[in-house]
């Protein structure tokens, strides 16, 4: 077994390091003939670049896919878990170790100099703190200390780590092709959706195979884990596809330019995984499950037959998770080599909408673009599947589930959606009317319906101790959330500091900052709702009286907000004076229409509610 392994292993690293090598070699960027008079970075960097940054992908994957095998596939308190978290540590020192080398020949590329000339002289490297591509290695090896730091405390939650780590692979995405892309806003989601989905994917797939293939537990896993397979292979061809949207200018670029024939040969790969993760589902996950393999019965006993069986489906487990890791190598070979190997140029005229500072571009501003102009944000459309399809998934268990719950709830998430990835995404950071449209309703009305459909109570009726992820209902109700009682007062100050301060024109000028920001203003109003609406049990009795102030308090600051933008001085008016698309109202006009969305859009859902409450005693 343990020579099979090292053919495995082997087998896996030669497809990466060969498809690369094929891939810059076809892509161009290997080691060209100098050109006299010319500086070129020499053949050392040309190769060790592109081979460092396939060990660097590896690392990083490998230590995101451990640290998601010891939060969620691990039972607690296993050996596995704690040989998780292990490797883990050892595959962030990789990580780190692969980031500092990057750091050099980064810097002798993009110079170009030789990596012997620069190293030759330290005062150089200091002038890789202005080349944008070797600065994003920099908050990379301060998120891989963090994630060692994580891995050796015991008390610190898993998660910790697993989120840091899933943050160490974004900085080189917003310097990348991404970064001059069309549409910069889409195209950096998409590789962001794209980056963390490929990692947790091959990365689970890795450590599974290296940790899991002789536990116990292993029906458990493999079934939590295909799960999370399968979501990661539709983030990864969802975002796939939105990538290539805002980079490709015309179809005919798939084939007629070597940008667009790697992305065919990575779809052919994603294709072949998809036959992979199909063929698991339906052999291995079942085999193991009901102790049924390819084992040969060569004994009476059932305790010996079933022990060969188990075997066998094992076998049968390791032999198709190598082949796919094989393929997941060779994809990772091709995504080193389409990262050195620039995009079609745009048509002419489009370049100049980057020099726009929302770096996209709008079309002029009608009434009806608020509805027919689409933005395909992967980031945001991962973050709304995931919470309709489990819902779904969570009625279909429970049986008998309110219609008016679920009803409300995908109400909620279309609402979010209509906000979000239409026209009024786009618009709400050129528009301050449209902007305040899009705040209201995602702190308002989407956390109210989406709280109305007790999502928490479906989480309990559908999950039992013995269901794929444990019983959510029991995990829940053991949670002490002693910051239940902040979070009115947090609340109430979020939306005055968002137009008092600065705060709206720093979340305006990037996409980074502007999903932060929706995001903790829709976190805010679920947690908040969540306490209003009454579906769902709270950690904490809350009495009738101090519901009805809680909802007076929300509703005065909406009142409070809208007052202010309509009588107030001009917000954010030098940023908005900048971006404004052609067709929009002046200034002072659209600042009264978003003064008149804040006092008009809430009052009705906000009434309903205070019927509610009048209506029903508040749940215990």
């Amino acid at each position: 077994m343990r020579a099979a392994t090292r053919v495995y292993a082997g087998s896996v690293v030669a497809a990466g390091v060969v498809v690369l090598v094929a891939a810059v070699r076809f892509g161009g960027a290997g080691a060209e003939p100098a050109i006299a008079g010319l500086p070129t970075a020499g053949p050392v960097t040309e190769w060790a670049l592109p081979l460092v940054k396939l060990c660097y992908d590896l690392c990083a994957v490998a230590t995101l896919g451990t640290s998601l095998a010891a939060v969620v596939l691990a039972p607690a308190g296993s050996p596995e878990k704690a040989a998780c978290l292990r490797a883990a540590r050892w595959w962030a020192l990789g990580w780190a170790v692969t980031a500092a080398l990057s750091y050099p020949l980064t810097m002798s590329y993009v110079l170009p100099l030789p990596v012997t000339d620069l190293l030759a002289d330290p005062g150089l490297l200091r002038y890789g703190l202005t080349i944008p591509q070797a600065r994003a290695l920099l908050p990379v090896l301060g998120a891989i200390t963090m994630v060692v730091l994580a891995t050796r405390l015991p008390r610190l939650p898993g998660w910790v780590a697993l989120a840091i780590a899933a943050f160490g692979l974004l900085p080189p995405a917003y310097v990348g092709h991404a970064a001059s892309a069309a549409d910069h806003d889409v195209a950096v989601s998409a590789l962001t959706v794209h980056l963390i989905a490929v990692s947790l994917w091959v990365g689970g797939l890795g450590a599974v195979l290296i940790h899991f293939r002789r536990a116990g537990d292993l029906r458990a896993v493999l079934s939590r884990f295909s799960t999370i397979a399968l979501c990661c292979f539709v983030a990864v061809a969802v975002s796939g596809v939105v990538g290539a949207w805002v980079r490709l200018s015309a179809v005919s670029d798939l084939w007629r330019t070597e940008y667009g024939q790697f992305l065919l040969a990575k779809t052919a790969a994603l294709v072949l995984l998809g036959l992979f993760g199909w063929t698991h589902r339906s052999r291995t996950v079942a085999h193991v499950a009901d102790g049924s393999g390819t084992g040969t019965h060569v004994a009476d006993h059932s305790g010996t037959v079933a022990h060969i069986a188990d075997r066998g489906a094992r076998h049968v487990f390791v032999r198709l998770a190598a082949g796919e890791l094989i393929v997941m190598m060779a994809a990772m070979g091709l995504a080193v080599g389409l990262s050195r190997t620039p995009p079609p140029p745009p048509p002419a005229g489009v370049a100049d909408a980057h020099e726009r500072l929302l770096e996209y571009d709008l079309p002029p501003f009608t009434p009806g673009a608020l509805l027919t102009e689409l933005r395909p944000d992967s980031l945001i459309l991962l973050c709304l599947a995931l919470p309709a399809v489990g819902y779904l998934v969570g009625v279909r268990r429970a049986g008998d589930w309110p219609l008016g719950r679920t009803l409300a709830w995908y109400a909620g998430l279309a609402l979010l959606a209509l906000v979000l990835l239409s026209g009024i995404g786009g618009y709400a950071r050129a528009m301050l009317s449209v902007q305040a449209l899009q705040h209201v309703v995602l702190a308002v009305v989407a956390p109210l319906l989406l709280c109305l459909g007790a999502p928490l109570t479906l989480a309990a009726r559908a999950t039992t101790e013995s269901s794929q992820y444990g019983d959510l209902g029991a995990w829940l109700r053991k949670r002490r959330l002693s910051f239940i009682a902040l979070l009115p007062a947090a609340y109430m100050v979020a939306f005055p500091l968002l137009y008092r301060t600065g705060w709206l024109a720093w979340s305006l000028a990037g996409h980074a900052a502007h999903l932060l920001t929706m995001a903790l203003f829709l976190g805010g109003g679920l947690l908040v709702f969540w306490v209003l609406a009454g579906a769902d049990p709270v950690p904490r009795p809350v009495s009738r009286p101090l519901r009805a102030g809680l909802l007076g308090g929300v509703l005065l600051v909406q009142l409070a907000v809208g007052a202010y933008l309509l009588l107030g001085p001009p917000v954010a008016a030098d940023w908005f004076y900048l971006v404004g698309p052609d067709g929009a109202p002046d200034l002072f006009t659209d600042q009264q229409l978003a003064g008149a969305v804040h006092l008009l859009v809430p009052l009705l859902p906000l009434a309903l509610l205070a019927v509610r409450l009048a209506r029903h005693a508040p749940s215990r």
